[in-house]
């Protein structure tokens, strides 16, 4: 309980934490399940959690990556990122602006390099370049890149 005040875990963390303090298989599964119960452990909302506290705009595939990571089963991360308000292309958007805020010449290629090293798909990635190649000058210019 005293890991569970501190900060929220998924069940897989807790099931760790208690497997390192040397419980017993059957007490963790009694421990798990009780705060399952008991609305402590709840994997759903620490994946909704976890997206709404997300700072840096990254695709569906690498904050699937990222839930699974930390525990949380493929499916219920996939269904929670599908359900999140922040859909992908707008969040690539939000990524690219922030690359072209932080440099006056971006080439197309580093900037789509840099885009698919945050998880987003080649397809996103140029619709979003496209649709910024005649408003941001330099990437017009080496769309060829």
């Amino acid at each position: 309980m005293r890991s569970l005040a501190r900060q929220r875990l998924t069940e897989a963390q807790l099931w760790s934490r208690l497997g390192r303090k040397g419980y017993e298989d059957v007490e963790i599964h009694e421990a798990v399940e009780r705060c399952k119960r008991d609305g402590f452990v709840d994997d759903r909302l620490f994946a909704r959690l976890f997206l709404e506290g997300k700072r840096k705009a990254l695709g569906d595939a690498r904050l699937v990556g990222e839930l699974v990571r930390k525990g949380v089963d493929r499916d219920v991360a996939s269904s929670q990122v599908a359900q999140w308000e922040s859909d992908e292309r707008s969040r690539c958007r939000d990524a690219f602006s922030g690359i072209a805020a932080k440099s006056t010449v971006v080439a197309y290629s580093s900037a789509a390099r840099m885009l698919e090293r945050r998880g987003f798909p080649a397809s996103t990635i140029y619709a979003v370049l496209r649709e910024h190649a005649s408003a941001f000058g330099p990437l017009a210019n080496l769309a060829n890149d």
